[in-house]
């Protein structure tokens, strides 16, 4: 019977051992960057692709480039490949949703290893699990050999297949 005793406060210790590391790893757990305090209020617009069946996509306009949805994360939440904020959504007009002008949630982002700002990261702050953010690519990069960072995949918009 002490054996049993004993094994059990055996396992108790290492249950308690497990709940220290993980509450360790949760801490370090990195953010993405924080809203500026002169973040850019972007307005959705849309841009209609008549190459392919007139399909509509949302726009985010940005040092005079026009950005169309592109991809998605390959693997996971990794906030690390959120280099700078730089705004916020604050209206889409694709949307029928009632707009709400102080909600900073719906953010943008540069690329971490794109200099030359050929995409940015849509992220909802308020999603905090399981959340896949959207890569944005600058339209007057369609048709070019560009770098794509290995943490984006694309989405298979046939605009982007010419």
């Amino acid at each position: 019977m002490k054996y049993n005793v004993v094994l059990k406060k055996g396992w108790a210790a290492v249950l308690a051992s497990m709940i220290f590391l993980f509450s360790l790893i949760g801490c370090g757990r990195q953010q993405y960057p924080p809203l500026p305090q002169d973040a850019i209020a972007f307005e959705m617009g849309t841009y209609e692709d008549a190459a392919h069946d007139d399909a509509l996509f949302g726009t985010i306009e940005y040092s005079g480039r026009v950005y169309v949805a592109y991809g998605t994360i390959s693997n996971s939440y990794r906030p690390k490949d959120a280099e700078t904020c730089i705004g916020y959504i604050v209206q889409d007009e694709n949307s029928a949703s009632v707009v709400d002008p102080e909600n900073k949630d719906r953010r943008i982002y540069t690329v971490t290893g794109d200099p030359d700002h050929n995409f940015l990261l849509e992220y909802d702050a308020t999603i905090k699990l399981m959340y896949s953010p959207t890569f944005y690519r600058a339209l007057d990069t369609n048709g070019q050999e560009i770098e794509i960072p290995e943490f984006i995949t694309p989405l298979g918009y046939e605009l982007w297949q010419s």
